[in-house]
């Protein structure tokens, strides 16, 4: 700038002015600073003078360095969906590190297979990471109803009948103390591995919503209340590691990577996974069945669900057993990984091990017996003959078994995985058949009813949600794992807005066919009953017999009566009004809710059979 064109009027204080302008501004900014994410981003050194205005600030273009510093600052930077975290609560370290060790060592003998001790490369002990997983905990009451198959053996083959009616199921309260309500709210975790921190040690949630002291006093006058106020990370990291969870700074707090509303699905699916089993076993008790299948559950949620935010400690060990062969053909040590809890030493490993020395050991002891008892046997004489024998045995045993105690875990993986498979695909055809068979005629019409049909749709999110939680987790990874569930949950919420636009167009329909079906009412009170000859509805109009055997409003289905519909006779409705009414007759349940729900479904029927026992009212309503 001071230099300019021939006979131009120069001005050397403007460079001086803006430099400093210059320095000014970057004393002000955040990256002036030097100790935020985006001056190790930059990397920006700063030489530190008595004048903050004469400080002279260098960019240092070192590639490498800032694109490791800028992965960092995106790692920090990820969303954490936990909320105030001024209303996080938790439970603190109850075991010490050594307390851990020894929960592992009562793992490995526990079992006579595994190995002696649990050994991380040249340590002698596993390597421990003293961590605060997230936790979303949920306190929720839940109603079902039910139908489905159950089963009878008859000579080769399987009589199945089919309970085509909802059953109650009863109301049942899942609690803070329960693990199917308590969802790690981390992608980065195996689910199996993260519910060794589950469990009634949980405790219930605080009835109080405040913070900080008085929380802490009206929560320990709270029965069942063992979790305390966790505000502050760091605060819970520093107490842990005075408890003896490890050395300061060593202890982990994860953040939340996962939205409460993607848990509450997590949650709902481990609810009906409970329910099912429960229905399975009441179906197979009342009908004295062999078998049960096609269970399809109706979950009705109670107002006032409540959620909390909650940490839970946890020692992740990492140790070697065995070898594993890489890609490349390198002979390397395999990693396992273990989840022991910090409050009660529940112990969960990813895999099985199988100890191959123990194995060896044991075949050559079996091997040595009858070895030892046909020496006593046959005299001094056959010593020599007897222990070439025996050695030669037990050198081709031991090694037979160490092969087959080396291949056996990952025959037992494929064979899980394959038998996951199976019922996978079994339950989402199950719940297409089911959907199909709730219909007179057609296979369209079976396909609509089963997308319609939202406990079926229901099973098929299930389904879905079981194959991301179970498929290839031997290679868990945090990202893939959080995309893949993004996808399975933005697509759910698709198909559900899907199946609520279409029951809205359906009530809009309905609500046009029953102002229809009042006209025709006020014009037979007007003409009388022959009004009707000759109308369209006698030709086979839009009124006609061509739409006879569509269940509106689902009377025939309350009846059971659905693959009948129009061709059920007079006698049929009436004896299936008096079977589902006399099992939904609010006198038989006990309970307030039960009751409730009982009279609802009773006023359903009495409705149902109202239209469908009066000949008149079922013809226009078919």
């Amino acid at each position: 700038l001071a230099v300019g064109p021939a006979g131009a009027r120069r001005r050397p204080d403007r460079p001086r002015a803006m430099l400093r302008g210059a320095r000014e501004l970057a004393r002000r900014l955040p990256l002036a600073s030097g100790s935020g994410p985006s001056s190790r981003a930059w990397g920006v050194t700063a030489s530190s003078r008595d004048d903050a205005r004469d400080s002279t600030w260098t960019p240092r273009w070192n590639c490498r360095q800032r694109r490791d510093a800028a992965t960092s600052s995106r790692e920090d930077t990820r969303p954490c969906y936990g909320g105030d975290a001024r209303n996080h609560i938790g439970l603190e370290f109850k075991l010490t590190a050594d307390d851990a060790q020894r929960a592992l060592r009562k793992w490995a003998n526990a079992k006579p297979f595994r190995p002696w001790s649990l050994v991380d490369g040249d340590r002698r002990e596993p390597t421990l990471r003293p961590v605060f997983l997230p936790y979303w905990v949920f306190d929720v009451t839940v109603s079902v109803k039910y139908r489905g198959k159950v089963g009878f053996d008859a000579g080769e083959k399987k009589e199945w009948v089919e309970v085509d009616t909802w059953r109650d199921g009863g109301t049942t309260t899942y609690d803070s103390t329960r693990s199917e309500v308590q969802v790690c709210a981390s992608f980065a975790h195996r689910r199996d591995l993260a519910a060794a921190v589950t469990g009634a040690h949980v405790g219930r949630l605080p009835t109080t919503g405040a913070v900080g002291q008085n929380q802490n006093q009206n929560s320990s006058t709270d029965a069942g209340v063992t979790m305390v106020p966790m505000p502050d990370p760091t605060d819970a990291a520093l107490r842990a590691a005075r408890s003896g969870a490890g050395p300061p700074g060593s202890v982990e707090v994860e953040r939340y990577g996962m939205k409460r509303s993607l848990a509450w699905e997590l949650a709902s699916r481990r609810i009906r996974e409970t329910e099912r089993a429960k229905v399975r076993r009441k179906l197979l008790e009342s009908h004295k069945a062999t078998y049960a299948k096609d269970v399809v559950l109706d979950v009705e949620l109670h107002p006032g669900r409540r959620v909390r935010a909650v940490r839970l400690p946890c020692y992740i060990a990492r140790f070697t057993h065995g070898e594993l062969q890489g890609v490349d053909n390198k002979i390397s040590d395999a990693v396992h990984h273990a989840f022991v809890c910090g409050h009660t030493g529940n112990v969960a490993v990813h895999d099985e091990i199988v100890c191959q020395n123990k194995v060896r050991a044991l075949t050559v002891l079996a091997c040595s017996v009858p070895g030892l008892a046909a020496a006593y046997a046959f005299g001094p004489e056959h010593y020599g003959t007897i222990a070439a024998q025996t050695v030669g045995a037990s050198a081709v045993l031991s090694t037979v078994s160490g092969i087959v105690a080396r291949q056996l875990p990952r025959v037992a993986r494929e064979r899980e995985e394959a038998e996951r498979v199976a019922d996978e695909e079994s339950a989402f055809a199950a719940a297409m058949r089911h959907g199909a068979a709730s219909v007179g005629s057609g296979d369209g019409a079976g396909v609509k009813a089963a997308w319609m049909d939202e406990p079926v749709q229901q099973r098929r999110d299930d389904v879905e949600w079981g194959r991301w939680k179970e498929t290839d987790k031997g290679n868990w990874d945090e990202h893939k794992r959080e995309e893949w569930a993004a996808s399975i949950w933005q697509w759910q919420k698709i198909r559900r807005r899907e199946r609520e636009e279409r029951r809205r167009a359906e009530e809009i329909m309905r609500a046009r066919m029953e102002e229809a079906e009042r006209r025709d009412e006020e014009k037979e009170k007007r003409w009388g009953p022959g009004w009707r000859t000759g109308g369209p509805r006698a030709r086979g109009g839009p009124g006609g017999s061509s739409s006879r055997g569509r269940d509106v409003k689902g009377y025939y289905r309350l009846l059971g009566l659905h693959k009948k519909t129009h061709r059920a006779t007079a006698e049929e409705i009436k004896a299936a009004y008096r079977r589902e009414a006399m099992e939904w007759h609010p006198d038989k349940h006990q309970g307030t809710d039960a009751k409730e729900r009982a009279a609802r479904t009773f006023r359903q029927l009495q409705k149902a059979y109202q239209v469908l026992g009066n000949q008149q009212e079922r013809d226009v309503y078919d």
